[in-house]
């Protein structure tokens, strides 16, 4: 056996590094998707938290 690495196996390595190259960047983009939706919903969590505080103070007042 020789220990020269043929084309052939040149060829699949950079094949299957190609692969999981776009497999990763395939994943990064829907996790960045996901950051930025989760992002918006605590936004809109604060949003109604602040809301809720308002309303409490609110019937503090009235009792």
């Amino acid at each position: 056996m020789s220990s020269t690495i043929t084309l052939f196996e040149i060829l699949t390595l950079a094949g299957a590094l190609i692969g999981v190259y776009f497999k990763l960047q395939t994943e990064i983009g829907k996790l960045k998707g996901r950051i930025a939706m989760l992002e918006k919903q605590e936004l809109q969590v604060m949003s109604m938290l602040e809301k809720l505080v308002v309303s409490v103070d609110e019937l503090k007042l009235l009792l």
